[in-house]
């Protein structure tokens, strides 16, 4: 009995150890194509690799860039003030090949900005696909905070960076050098950063 009562406590505690707090559908992988093609990593299908690069290290055409859409402060549900934009472009992206980029602030753990991040851009690509769009043409990159404003000391500061972006795989001009940058929203969230740590909360809400 006594063995038996410690493999059960044994097998609670390696449960209670896994990634709880990570989203259940977050691809690790998600961004982070170097190869390309079928057998990459995450598996992009081949027409995706230029434009993935491009998001990837920031230098994003502005023309390339079809809409995008902020989010609440620890939040990946796509807000009613931001679904206008992504009714806005619904037609073109029924055209073309799209991807969407999830971003987060600086604030939390690498791994929570990445799960965070990744929500976010599905949250997008689920719009985006209940209005018609073809999912077989759409990929979701996870970029977490690699490309936050480190220096944002606050929700208000950090509000430009709690995105994603829509971008066009089949956009034929140049892509040149330097990130490009959109306007910061109005912070309209209230609750505090979550501290840098494997507590932190997981993301709240879905689409």
């Amino acid at each position: 009995m006594k063995r038996l009562s410690l493999l059960l406590a044994l097998s609670a505690l390696l449960v209670g150890c896994g990634p709880s707090r990570m989203p259940s559908d977050f691809n690790p992988n998600a961004g982070n194509n170097v190869s390309g093609g079928a057998d990459s990593l995450d598996g992009r299908p081949s027409g995706f690799d230029k434009m993935a690069d491009a998001i990837r290290s920031g230098n994003i055409p502005p023309e390339a860039i079809l809409a995008t859409i902020y989010f609440d402060f620890d939040k990946y549900t796509v807000e009613s003030k931001e679904r206008s934009k992504l009714d806005g472009i619904a037609g073109k992206a029924k055209g073309t090949k799209i991807i969407i980029a999830g971003y987060t602030d600086h604030f939390g753990t690498d791994e929570y900005n990445l799960g965070l991040s990744d929500r976010r851009a599905q949250s997008a690509r689920d719009y985006l696909v209940k209005s018609g769009c073809n999912q077989a043409n759409s990929e979701v990159m996870a970029l977490g905070s690699q490309q936050a404003d480190k220096s944002a000391a606050g929700r208000q500061s950090g509000a430009k960076d709690r995105k994603a972006i829509v971008v066009d795989v089949n956009y034929a001009g140049p892509i040149t050098s330097g990130a490009s940058k959109a306007a910061a929203p109005k912070a309209g969230a209230t609750r505090a950063a979550p501290a840098a740590s494997s507590d932190a909360p997981a993301p709240k809400s879905a689409l």
